[in-house]
């Protein structure tokens, strides 16, 4: 069977730190950034941005197999917006280098100083969104400490301001569906911003067994919201093992292995070269071109 895409699509997570506690999450988030983070040491993310366009824009066993015309850079987190410039820096850097762009924020950080930095080099918003309820936002840990949450209509307030800075900038809309929000109906506010993806995805017990949903909790909330947005994208739990290319904030590549071993990482990017990183973890060019195909 071949498998093609038009787009390959590398998660670049800059940082662990984030100013919230959602209890699904895999990985250990801290307050402050790790001094091991790539962003702090001067000219190593260039360099990691340099080494991914050397190897990815040209030929190479995935380009082969998967026949991508494009590739995007995904700046995720934690919360990449916390870094101020060093994030701005890297997405530029990246526009530059002839990727496309884009980033999963929990919306936090976008003010309108932010939104209009990074509109223009943005070809996809990607904001976390998992309730339109103060209460259900606090069981999850979507708040910061002073209980500061993005309520819907802040939500509605940034997906106007970046249409209008970048009007052919695509929206994207990620839902985590859990144990706190699984009987939500997010209808109503999904009509009113009609994003151009919504992503509905199980949550992930990687390290917390105790944050899963059943398949009839999960599938009742998909067909809840399929009515109204019939171009959903699904992802469930088997949908999401090893089928992401995805960078740590120190530059290695990673993996999830199985739902209870976590990461698996290779040696870093700019000491062994991007394909002997690559070699050293498996991806499912099956299951990610299942996910990206167009």
């Amino acid at each position: 069977m071949t498998i093609r895409t038009q787009e390959l699509v590398i998660n670049f997570h800059m940082t662990e730190a984030c100013n919230f506690r959602c209890a699904y999450c895999y990985a250990k988030w801290n307050d402050e950034p790790s001094s091991k983070e790539l962003y702090g040491h001067s000219g190593q993310v260039d360099a990691l941005l340099n080494s991914l366009a050397d190897y990815f824009f040209n030929s190479n066993p995935i380009r082969e197999q998967l026949g991508y015309q494009r590739v995007r850079i995904n700046f995720a987190g934690g919360e990449p917006m916390m870094l101020g410039k060093y994030f701005t820096r890297a997405l530029v850097k990246a526009k530059a280098l002839g990727f496309q762009t884009s980033v999963i924020t929990n919306g936090h950080f976008l003010n309108d100083k932010m939104m209009r930095e990074v509109a223009p080099s943005l070809d996809m918003l990607g904001i976390s969104f998992d309730t339109a309820d103060e209460l259900i936002a606090q069981s999850i840990g979507r708040t910061d400490r002073h209980k500061r949450w993005l309520s819907p209509r802040q939500l509605l307030e940034l997906c106007r301001s970046f249409r209008h800075l970048n009007p052919l900038g695509k929206l994207k809309l990620n839902t985590v569906v859990n144990p706190f929000n699984v009987r939500e109906d997010l209808s109503a506010l999904i009509n009113q911003i009609q994003p151009d993806k919504w992503k509905l995805l199980r949550v992930l017990p990687v390290h917390d067994a105790s944050q899963v949903v059943t398949d009839t909790q999960y599938y009742a909330y998909v067909d809840r919201h399929l009515r109204s947005y019939p171009r959903l994208i699904i992802e469930d739990n088997d949908d999401m093992w090893q089928s992401y290319l995805m960078i740590n904030p120190q530059g290695q590549f990673y993996q999830n292995v199985n739902p209870t071993s976590g990461h698996l990482q290779s040696k870093p990017i700019l000491q062994v070269g991007v394909q002997k990183a690559l070699s050293q973890i498996p991806f499912d060019m099956r299951a990610f071109a299942s996910r990206y195909s167009e």
